[in-house]
């Protein structure tokens, strides 16, 4: 039997079926009918956001002609303000409050609220692209989690009923700390349909399923969280017999986008989130263009997230698809600014080493490439045991040619490259400040 969150998540992802094919004009002005209500209870109920607000309003009348005059919510800004980002009273459509924070994989962890009704807009908007995507709700989907860390501790994990709503699949669940062959075991002796997880440990999972001739497939697979390389994409491909589908989302700011499967572009989950993608100096970027991904969460009364940059990169889409599907569009998603290297010069570059020309001049089990200074790299890997000495002239040549000839490049053997808090492992890291124009 279907609970009350259970019927409002259906009832929302009903109205998703509509408003997912609204004209550009009619989407905007269905966001501004969520958008005023909120700016105007953050203004008269979240101190944070009293003065903050004030270029929309003319007495009580919001004018959101002046949206670009609200000045941008940085991480560390939230960081300090939880406080006085909390609403002294959400109203009672929102819902009960509860707690959250995020997993900190920046060593910067966030604590937030949120009401009722930004869950079941994510639930809605997460089951609306497994829909999009045909997964049965009654076959089983295996996931790597940090959500359920005290309650799917390896090696058994949890399994339980429904990761879709309405449907009876099972749902197994194992923490994220699992090293790799203990999710290989876990998965055989469960043998999902689907599988979900962060992109660079499905991408560790299927370099090792591979190395061990293990024949595992699925009929899905969904990465989340991270930046989705195309050689992760091949990986998986080549390991489980099935193209990755992406998803993005923060977990205080929910669900955010996914790939379509009619366009190949990532869609907006505009009916939750106003998402906008701006160059440094606060000029929104054109489509094709790459630029920091800011939003404001519509239904989250609690602790208003306006105008809040994720710390994220993403390529702008364009604004007009043949596609079914007329939600607004990214073409890209980079991930985090530490994943990102600044040159000397300020050029901002995403760095992109394929794994297969890095295995030309060195051995390796599992790798990391660090930048150190604005010029210089670590190639940090663990190497196998008969593995041979890194070719780091050659290394440096390939790393100048692909991403830039002003780098000088070291190979630095490591015991172990450990997971971030959140159990992601962090491909490229960037200890550098970023210029700032």
């Amino acid at each position: 039997m279907l609970d009350r969150i259970d019927r409002m998540v259906m009832k929302f992802r009903d109205v998703l079926a509509e408003t997912e094919r609204l004209k550009p004009e009619r989407l905007r002005a269905y966001q501004e009918n969520l958008l005023v209500p909120l700016v105007a209870h953050a203004r008269r109920n979240v101190p944070f956001y009293e003065q903050r607000l004030a270029p929309l309003f003319r007495g009580e009348e919001v004018n959101l002609a002046r949206w670009n005059d609200i000045p941008i919510l940085t991480r560390a800004e939230a960081q300090r303000s939880t406080q006085t980002m909390t609403a002294a009273i959400t109203p009672p459509h929102a819902g009960p409050v509860e707690k959250g924070e995020t997993s900190g994989s920046t060593g910067r962890p966030l604590s937030y609220l949120r009401n009722e009704i930004t869950n079941v807009a994510a639930l809605a908007l997460t089951d609306r692209a497994f829909q999009h995507w045909n997964f049965d709700g009654d076959k089983a989907m295996a996931t790597f989690t940090a959500t359920y860390r005290d309650l799917a501790p390896p090696p058994h994990g949890l399994t339980r009923e429904g990761w879709r709503v309405g449907s009876r699949g099972k749902y197994h669940l194992l923490g994220h700390w699992a090293d790799t062959d203990t999710q290989i075991e876990w998965l055989r002796a469960r043998s999902p349909h689907y599988l979900s997880m962060q992109p660079s440990v499905l991408f560790a999972l299927a370099e090792r399923v591979m190395a061990r001739g293990i024949k595992m497939r699925f009929e899905g697979v969904v990465s989340f969280s991270m930046s989705l390389s195309d050689e992760i994409r091949a990986a998986c491909r080549a390991a489980f017999g099935v193209n990755p589908v992406d998803r993005y989302g923060a977990e205080e700011a929910g669900s955010i986008a996914s790939e379509c499967p009619h366009c190949g572009l990532y869609h907006i989950d505009a009916e939750a989130l106003v998402v906008e993608i701006l160059h440094d100096d606060g000029a929104p970027c054109a489509p094709g263009e790459t630029g920091r991904v800011v939003v404001t969460t519509l239904y989250n009364y609690a602790m208003p997230f306006i105008r809040y940059e994720l710390g994220d990169y993403a390529i702008a889409g364009p604004a007009r698809v043949k596609c079914p599907i007329k939600l607004p569009t990214l073409a890209r998603i980079f991930g985090r600014y530490s994943s990102m290297f600044t040159l000397r010069d300020g050029r901002i570059i995403y760095p992109l080493l394929k794994y297969a020309n890095l295995r030309e001049f060195m051995s390796f089990e599992q790798l990391q490439v660090v930048q150190t200074d604005y010029d210089r790299i670590e190639i940090r890997y663990v190497p196998p045991r008969d593995g041979r000495n890194a070719d780091e002239t050659g290394l440096e040549a390939y790393v100048r040619k692909a991403l830039d000839p002003s780098l000088h490049v070291r190979a630095v053997a490591v015991e172990e490259i450990p997971r971030a808090v959140s159990g992601k492992f962090e491909d490229y890291l960037s200890l550098v400040p970023r210029h700032r124009t």
